[in-house]
């Protein structure tokens, strides 16, 4: 009786561990996958560039058309709808959110230029235009626990 009872115990010690390995590698790989898309998607929006500037020498972002560029990528390499939204077969449970974007480029700022952002700890010294991009989502859980929040920035700058 003593050795089923341990081995009742050992079993359900076994699927306590494997639930919470199972939650901690799906928070890693949803960790990867979400950097590895913004940074793609930052520079997909980097390349709407504004012709018209370009030939007068300055490199200027189409803002409209960059952020298409980057929802659409967001949307490919994360398997997400329109909306942002999870398909079917996407890793993620919850819609991905862009929390920001922003534009520096030869309209506002002179290079090298030091960028700051206090509400998300980025400091970067750009040599050139960039786009700041941050996104989240909550990570998902197949088994029980509570989800975590999941933000990834990144900077994609041209440098001369």
């Amino acid at each position: 009786m003593a050795e089923a009872i341990r081995a009742i115990l050992l079993t359900l010690l076994f699927a306590f561990i494997m639930t919470i390995q199972t939650n901690l590698d799906t928070d890693k790989t949803a960790t990867r996958q979400l950097k590895n898309a913004v940074e793609l998607a930052a520079h997909d929006a980097s390349l709407a560039i504004d012709s018209s500037q370009l030939a007068n020498g300055k490199l200027v972002f189409n803002q409209v058309k960059a952020t298409d560029n980057l929802k659409k990528s967001l949307q490919f390499h994360l398997k997400l709808d329109t909306s942002l939204n999870p398909l079917t077969n996407s890793l993620y449970q919850d819609k991905v959110t862009i929390e920001h974007i922003e534009f520096i480029d030869d309209t506002m700022a002179t290079f090298p230029f030091t960028y700051y952002n206090s509400d998300y700890d980025i400091v970067d010294t750009l040599d050139g235009p960039s786009i700041v991009v941050v996104i989240s989502t909550p990570s998902p859980r197949y088994f029980a626990g509570n989800k975590i929040p999941i933000r990834q920035a990144a900077v994609y700058e041209y440098k001369f």
